[in-house]
């Protein structure tokens, strides 16, 4: 008869005997830790003593029909100002409502299916639970869906945009006075793709529920804080938590000597960085605590953690931590967007800087040599005019008769009184002179040749005599003197 007995409770109550059935939550109101055991529906305390200890029975109606998985885990929710905590399983989602002050437990959704939604992220909009990003079913999601109260199913939300590829185990918070969700440092993955490799996502996005848009708004480039996050480890992430004002987490090297806490703030995207130099908060460790037999609970900026080795001059078991008092402690080190010395604003200003120097240096070493040449310009210009009377003669005439075209070659010999000679030695005595005129006229002008020799504009096969334009003016100037 035993037996039997004992068969037929393995038969009727196997998710009682092999399934996890206990949701932990830190009250708001007392700042005491609390079990909820959803098979026996009860509801037990932690004493001083760090044992849990019965403290109300729950009521529950001919609807009530919990299913946990062998190894479920649950995530609570207590929304401010009242006594009623959420209960989600992860992986499913099945969601499990206790009233504080009436005590009844409820079951709200009708989901008979495993989900998408472990380690999805789940925050009040008003009224409404909505669920974001998790895993299952081999890859990583970036659904954001709701919990319809009349259906008692969860729905998706319609949205556009460049959304996060998977939104698992990274920073994702609900920002509700700009009614608006920021997620930053994701994993995704996929088992058809690069054999289901986890990979990380340093890009912050950003959703307006108000125009159902994604919105990718920057990249994390703070180059010393990008590494902490590549160091800070898929598995460490389990217990990175949300104050509801700034992200918590303490890096991996937080096993030995002083430790560290990060905050960010999403609104602002600041970090801070807390160094626990006088050791206060030396025996938390966040990474120690287990889902299924948790030393840590967390409601908001509040955290709880149960010493496993207290001071034996205190009678203290457990430490309770507001973060975000604890936050106004910490050490402003930069924002998320901030990029390397090399990439910045003002090294780019201090390279045009420096090219400006340059240019200025330059400028200044090519400014003496064009005010030389200038001064020997001016010097030029006042060499006196000291050429013989038949030179100067010829100069007068083309000077006179510039703006007719010039002199013809038969004024140019009459003047050079070369009329008389043959051809080829007119040509010749012809040229000497006015090449020596010319040299002449080269300490004057600096131009080498002031005297040239053009066609006709009425025949231009004859050639005529005029005045170089770049020296006309001053040459006007020295004869009329």
């Amino acid at each position: 008869m035993k037996h039997f007995c004992l068969l037929l409770l393995l038969f009727i109550f196997p998710s009682y005997i092999w399934a996890n059935q206990f949701a932990y939550f830190l009250n708001n109101t007392d700042h005491k830790p609390y079990r909820i055991d959803l098979a026996k529906k009860e509801i037990a305390r932690l004493d001083s003593n760090s044992n849990w200890v019965f403290y109300h029975r729950l009521t529950t109606d001919s609807t009530y029909r919990p299913d946990f998985m062998k190894t479920a885990e649950f995530t609570v929710l207590q929304k401010k100002n009242t006594n009623r905590i959420h209960i989600f399983q992860e992986c499913t989602n099945q969601m499990y409502v206790v009233d504080l002050t009436s005590f009844q437990l409820e079951r709200k959704d009708d989901t008979y299916y495993r989900g998408d939604n472990c380690s999805a992220y789940r925050f009040f909009r008003g009224d409404v639970v909505f669920s974001i990003g998790g895993y299952g079913f081999w890859r990583s999601n970036n659904h954001l869906i709701y919990f319809d109260k009349k259906t008692k199913e969860w729905e998706a939300t319609n949205s556009k945009g460049q959304a996060p590829e998977g939104m698992y185990h990274g920073f994702v918070s609900f920002l509700p006075e700009k009614d608006m969700l920021v997620s930053f440092s994701n994993y995704s993955t996929d088992v058809s793709q690069d054999y289901g490799r986890l990979t990380l996502d340093q890009s912050i996005y950003q959703f307006s529920f108000f125009t159902k848009t994604w919105e990718k708004i920057g990249e994390i480039t703070h180059p010393i804080f990008k590494q902490i996050l590549e160091e800070y480890t898929y598995e460490n992430r389990h217990h990175l938590f949300y104050t509801g004002k700034y992200f918590v987490f303490e890096p991996s090297s937080n096993k030995n000597g002083i430790h560290k806490y990060y905050f960010v703030n999403p609104r602002t995207l600041e970090i801070f960085e807390y160094n626990d130099l006088e050791l206060k908060y030396a025996r938390i460790a966040l990474g120690a605590s287990q889902p299924l037999n948790p030393s840590i609970f967390k409601n908001g900026p509040w955290l709880l953690t149960v010493l496993q080795n207290p001071n034996p001059n205190s009678s203290d078991s457990v430490l309770l931590i507001n973060f975000d008092d604890l936050a106004k402690n910490a050490t402003f080190i930069g924002l998320l967007t901030d990029l390397p010395w090399y990439k910045t604003d003002w090294f780019y200003g201090l390279i045009l800087v420096l090219l400006v120097v340059v240019l200025i240096f330059v400028m200044k070493r090519i400014k003496p040599i064009r005010t030389k040449k200038a001064v020997n310009l001016t010097l030029m210009q006042e060499v006196k005019l000291d050429i013989d009377p038949i030179s100067l003669r010829l100069l007068k005439s083309i000077l006179d008769n510039q703006n007719q075209g010039g002199l013809a070659i038969e004024e140019v010999n009459q003047i050079l009184d070369l009329e008389n000679l043959a051809f080829d030695t007119q040509r010749y005595r012809r040229s000497a002179m006015i090449n020596q005129v010319n040299q002449t006229l080269t300490l004057l002008t600096g131009e080498k040749n002031s005297i040239i020799r053009e066609n006709s504009d009425e025949d231009r096969r004859q050639k005529r005599y005029k005045i170089n334009p770049n020296c006309l003016e001053l040459l006007r100037r020295k004869v009329s003197i």
